[in-house]
């Protein structure tokens, strides 16, 4: 039995087997989260191979801790911090979404998706099956009706997946002409330079940039490389949508013919020679006289007459029904398309912002939500870790030298899944300090270096001015006049860059002073200036 009969004589129970796993897998798309700590479970406490019995018998210690306690703790910790998010983070989600434009959106809803493809499906099924003849002439009524679901279902997955592309590239195209515009309108004085300098990928709350554009902080957040519009998908799309609509029709109208020319009555003169050189056994043993000849001529003519509109009419509505379905077929197209341009993100982190808080109306309803979740989360790692404490304690008592391995399986009590959260917290808190303390120190010193070379090239600037104008030929002298607005102009330019100067070594002071030392110094400047 080759594939093609196995497919036809198991066809349904195939279809209730592909039904159960989309089903399957679609809800346990809608509830990942819940289905990977329902495998954490299964991953730690089964009886065939439980991870936990190998972890138990590790007596290596990190930091205080276990490195098996470490081990369950930061697996559950990915989940548990993923949950545990405060109002701020709410917050923070909502302005996201406000800046990019996009807190009425929503993404591609999986039952939406597959109502979409098994449309596409049953569209393509139509022309699949009228090509399905030309692929295997030889062919048999069950391969063909394979083959024509395999045609179809391929033909879908392309449409599908050229119609997404192009629907969601028309959209970023629109949301990238709004920023373009918006920046061309702004000053050119103080508008960037430039549209391509694109900001490092920060999460939802750590954005800096309230100071800068709106167009600007919402091109920050867009899922792009460079500001600049594509249309490779649409091109893409374009053509292949319209090629296989012209080829599709092609394949129709050839079909047509074949049916015609196999019909006898659409073969010109075929009806008026049979009726002229054949005689039914009736008429030859009849006693009646044949018709005269002018009656049979007419009788002829008027048969030949109604099968060439018979045909003609066949001719005329196939044609008009393949351009109905020709019509259908891009009005599906359009549909596709129109579906994959009104949903879905094209921000960042547009799609995490909208799981966080479509949900919930209000700050306090996520925060009740989260901490629910989270609770559930930290008891199941408080349940793995406690287990594990115990398996570590039978197999490691007495079995090792290491005198702080006793120690640690004494006071185990002391370290829950709480206490690693907070540890853990602390040290990626003191992280992001040393990375900003090194950020500000670069900003620092970059800020010293272009004070210095301020201050050295103001003095040379105003020096070469006056010599230059001293050293001028005595054929371009200008009045007194002239040179004393010359000379005023360079001494406010000398004195600009000295107040500018001033200007950044007060901005440097002041991000190096102590609140205190802060203090002392504005108490100072108002009993200077007669204030207190």
């Amino acid at each position: 039995m080759d594939l093609i009969s196995l497919i036809s004589a198991y066809r349904d129970i195939l279809v209730v087997i592909a039904a159960t796993l989309a089903i399957l897998f679609y809800i346990a798309y809608t509830n990942w989260d819940a289905v990977k700590l329902w495998w954490k479970g299964v991953k730690y406490h089964n009886f065939l191979f439980g991870k936990l019995r190998k972890l138990a018998k590790n007596p290596d210690v990190k930091d205080k801790w276990f490195h098996s306690e470490s081990a369950v703790c930061q697996d559950y910790n990915e989940l548990y911090g993923k949950i545990h998010k405060d109002g701020d983070y709410y917050e923070a989600c909502k302005k996201y979404l406000s800046i990019v434009g996009e807190s009425g959106r929503k993404p591609l809803a999986a039952i939406m998706m597959i109502g979409l493809f098994a449309v596409l499906v049953l569209e393509a099924w139509g022309f699949s099956y009228t090509m399905s003849g030309f692929i295997d002439l030889s062919a048999s009524e069950n391969t063909r009706v394979v083959m024509t679901w395999i045609v179809a279902i391929a033909f879908a997955v392309i449409l599908a997946f050229l119609t997404h592309l192009m629907g969601h590239e028309i959209y970023r195209n629109g949301i990238l002409g709004r920023i373009r515009n918006n920046w061309k309108a702004d000053s050119p004085e103080t508008r960037p330079k430039t549209l391509d300098a694109i900001q490092f990928d920060y999460d939802i709350e750590d954005f800096s940039d309230d100071n800068q554009p709106n167009y600007m902080r919402r091109l920050y957040r867009l899922d792009v490389n460079s500001p600049v519009k594509k249309h490779t998908f649409t091109i893409a799309a374009v053509i292949a949508i319209v090629a296989i609509g012209i080829i599709i029709t092609f394949v129709r109208i050839k079909t047509l013919q074949v049916a015609q020319t196999q019909d006898v009555m659409c073969i010109p003169g075929e009806s008026a020679a049979s009726a002229a050189g054949g005689l039914s056994l009736d008429a030859l043993y009849s006693d009646t006289p044949p018709p005269p000849q002018a009656a049979q001529q007419a009788a002829t003519e008027a048969r030949e007459r109604g099968e060439t509109e018979i045909c003609q009419a066949t001719k005329e509505g196939s044609w008009a029904t393949f351009g109905m379905l020709a019509i259908l077929f891009l009005v599906l197209q359009a549909f596709a398309t129109w579906v994959s341009y009104k949903y879905g993100f094209v921000g960042k982190h547009s799609k995490t912002a909208w799981q966080s808080t479509h949900k919930y109306k209000t700050k306090s309803q996520y925060e009740m939500a989260m901490d629910s979740a989270a609770n559930n989360i930290a008891q199941r790692a408080q349940k793995t870790l406690s287990e594990l404490q115990s398996r570590m304690a039978k197999k490691l008592s007495g079995e090792t030298m290491n005198s702080s391995v006793d120690v640690l399986i004494n006071t185990a009590a002391g370290r829950t899944f709480w206490d690693y959260v907070e540890q853990d917290s602390d040290q990626s808190l003191a992280s992001r300090n040393r990375r900003a303390r090194t950020t500000l120190g670069h900003e620092q010193e970059h800020s010293s270096i272009m004070t210095q070379a301020t201050v050295a090239e103001a003095p040379m600037a105003a020096a070469a001015a006056v010599a230059s104008a001293v050293s001028a030929p005595s054929t371009d002298a200008v009045s007194d006049d002239e040179l004393e607005r010359q000379l005023l102009a360079e001494a406010k330019a000398a004195s600009d860059a000295e107040i500018e100067r001033q200007l950044l070594e007060e901005a440097q002071q002041a991000k190096q002073e102590t609140p205190e030392e802060q203090k002392a110094r504005i108490m100072a400047k108002l009993k200077a200036e007669g204030k207190l």
